[in-house]
């Protein structure tokens, strides 16, 4: 038996393995860096030998930004498991979770550039 996509063909690949899939956010010069589960909870923290030359305050207020997108990035993720297992976009939107769109939207709003 064959999955099938809304379109009626054949999935080219196997679905993801949504329970073990790792959404990372890194700023754009890689100095932090977090990772989130599908369920928005960080299970990784990467921090560069450069933020030592910053400030606390500083470090402390990139890992929140970043830690952010993160949590966001992930719940993107989450939308498209639940549209993949066929939710409808209404039921995403009632649960607050944002499309990739909106994601890179955040994300270019947050470092000011494409990243």
């Amino acid at each position: 038996m064959t999955d099938l996509d809304r379109s009626g063909g054949a999935w080219s690949e196997a679905p993801p393995d949504w329970r073990n899939l790792i959404y990372e956010v890194f700023n754009p010069d890689y100095s932090v860096g977090v990772a989130c589960d599908r369920n928005g909870m960080v299970v990784g923290m990467h921090l560069g030998d450069e933020v030592w030359d910053n400030t606390d305050s500083w470090l402390a207020d990139e890992v929140v930004r970043v830690a952010r997108l993160a949590y966001l990035k992930s719940q993107v993720g989450r939308r498209a498991e639940m549209l993949y297992n066929g939710a409808l976009p209404q039921f995403a939107d009632s649960l607050g979770l944002i499309t990739e769109s909106e994601y890179r939207y955040r994300e270019k709003a947050e470092f000011g550039r494409d990243h």
